[in-house]
């Protein structure tokens, strides 16, 4: 319902895992690196722990997409298993054929045959079980027992082990010492941050469709402290909160809506106060010679993490169901004593009222008619080159486009710019406030170029060779999955990463971005404070704060001295 109230495309904080939602935070990247070099190894065992709702699942479809070709994957999600319908649901998944009902033995022997064809054909076979910490001893020491499966240079089984913190504690165990040695790479996920939590939640707008500031600064804050960081959590929250402003006509989220959605949250999901006449009656209609009547009172927990954890078996691998606070809310009714006995609460007495607030639509102009042709359209035939739209890329650097032999990114570095390619979120790309190079895939699986010249209110213009034309964010980003190369030139023409200690003109650079006073040691000095300057600016920025001056912490500091020569991503007009 509220979608239309803020022009989302679709509700943007279901719960749903959908990939094109995908935000990798720092620390989601490294879990990702860590799981890669694991797999790259081969053989054991990599795990991957986390609590309730901090991304594992995400992380896993991020992971099974990246894996190479020749890799031929068995995914267990019922961990619930005896050691023989493990290895025959392994069979199924590797669509090995084996009698019904074969007892373990000829599944192991099948399953053998089968991983020494795979290995003869240059291919690979990976496991993963998520829900891992539910598995039993048991069945913990025959998948230990399924990786012996080798011939002289390799292992033929990899298992990906995926749970909770209660997983790390399992492998921690005296009697499953040997299977914790085989483990090549494991990580744990921890929650967001405070930044991280500010930064997941515009990069869901921006899928959602719109990149208008909804939240309020203090409205993130108290997310995250009622949250903790936990994404599923973050996405209850957030989509209770929009239903809230959207209830009260107002298209900003404030720390108070956010409170209110707190305590409707809790009153749905606590146990109900029944008034005596209600239990009394049960009583009589139900058990008649009772004695005393059981009174439940509701108690709520500390904060909205907390309470939330409590009821998360409910909530985790269910799709998202129907808010029962769809229909606008009432007025508040007045606090007075009610002249008859009340009726039992309904279970959407807490959100639901029976008389609907008039909205006043905000003040807006009327919306933008669709671009004549869809982007994916326009982009099908013929798919525009990778070339084409580098060219109109250096076209905003004031550069000529290079010779169709040349390689782009040699030939701006030969004219003083430098290539960064990179993967992330729409709201990170959109926060380097530079034109970029997009890698878009098309309907039919192929791939097309687009540069992305300028961003505002929800539209972006894209140019490909064939003149600039505007769309709705909302119809790009089904078409981006997060690849893009960005131009930038490094000051002083310097592109090493700066580390403490150092010396260089380009330190004395830096200090003038951050308003730094020179050090004892001079102006180009790489001093601690210097450092400790560089690790406020990147956690203010969403940088990975190590304190070195890297490309991106440079194209952020270089922003700061607003150099007319650079191109930017400016406001798009309405038409």
């Amino acid at each position: 319902m509220y979608t239309q109230f803020f022009k989302f495309a679709e509700p943007p904080f279901s719960i749903a895992p959908n990939p094109r939602y995908l935000y990798l935070s720092p620390q989601h990247k490294e879990a990702l690196a860590h799981l890669l070099y694991g797999i790259g190894v081969g053989g054991g065992f990599v795990a991957l722990t986390g609590e309730v709702g901090t991304g594992k699942t995400t992380l896993c479809r991020c992971l099974l997409e990246q894996l190479p070709e020749d890799v031929d994957i068995a995914l267990i999600f019922n961990p619930r298993l005896d050691s023989r319908e493990l290895v025959e649901s392994l069979c199924d998944e590797l669509h090995i054929a084996h009698p019904a009902g074969a007892s373990l033995k000829p599944l192991i022997d099948a399953l053998n045959r089968h991983l020494l064809d795979a290995h003869a054909q240059g291919r690979r076979t990976i496991v993963l079980i998520d829900e891992a910490q539910n598995l039993s001893f048991e069945v913990l020491e025959q998948i230990r027992l399924l990786t012996n499966l080798e011939t002289h240079q390799a292992k033929l089984l990899q298992i990906i082990l995926v749970g909770q913190p209660e997983l790390g504690q399992l492998l921690a165990r005296r009697d499953l010492r040997q299977l914790a040695q085989r483990i090549t790479a494991r990580y744990h996920l921890d929650p967001l941050s405070r930044p991280e939590t500010a930064d997941y939640v515009r990069h869901r707008l921006a899928v959602g469709g719109t990149e208008e500031t909804i939240f309020s600064r203090a409205a993130l804050a108290e997310i995250h402290r009622r949250t903790q960081g936990v994404p599923r959590l973050i996405n209850v929250l957030c989509d209770r909160a929009l239903l809230g402003a959207y209830s009260l006509g107002r298209r900003k989220v404030d720390r108070g809506i956010v409170r209110k959605s707190v305590r409707e949250l809790r009153a749905e999901r606590t146990p109900p106060r029944w008034p005596w006449w209600a239990a009394a009656a049960g009583v009589a209609l139900g058990l008649g010679a009772l004695a005393g009547l059981a009174y439940f009172r509701p108690v709520p927990g500390p904060d909205f993490a907390a309470w939330l954890g409590a009821a998360r078996k409910t909530v985790v691998g269910e799709a998202p169901k129907p808010s029962a606070a769809v229909a606008p809310l009432p007025p508040p009714v007045p606090a007075q004593a009610p002249t008859q006995p009340p009726a039992p609460p309904s279970p959407t007495a807490n959100a639901t009222p029976a008389t609907p607030v008039p909205i006043q639509a905000p003040a807006t102009q009327p919306p933008e008619p669709p671009a004549a042709v869809p982007l994916a359209q326009a982009l099908a035939d013929p798919a525009p080159t990778r070339a084409a739209a580098f060219a109109r890329l250096l076209a905003l650097w004031q550069r000529e486009p290079p010779a169709a032999s040349e390689d782009p990114c040699t030939y701006a570095g030969q004219h003083g710019l430098r290539c960064l390619s990179w993967h992330g979120t729409w709201f990170k790309l959109r926060s380097f406030d530079h034109p970029a190079l997009l890698e878009l895939v098309l309907p039919g699986g192929g791939r097309g170029y687009a540069a992305l010249t300028a961003v505002a209110a929800g539209r972006v213009e894209l140019d490909w060779g064939a003149g600039v034309h505007g769309y709705d964010l909302a119809e790009l980003l089904p078409l981006w999955k997060g690849d893009a190369v960005l131009l930038w030139q490094p000051p002083l023409g310097g592109t090493a990463t700066l580390v403490p200690g150092e010396r260089t003109p380009l330190v004395r650079w830096v200090r003038e971005r951050l308003r730094l006073p020179a050090s004892l040691g001079g102006e180009e000095e790489f001093d601690a404070d210097l450092k400790a300057r560089v690790v406020a600016f990147q956690t203010e920025h969403g940088l990975v704060p190590d304190g070195k001056v890297g490309t991106q912490t440079l194209i952020y500091l270089e922003a700061l001295g607003g150099d007319p020569a650079v191109p930017r991503l400016e406001a798009v007009p309405p038409h």
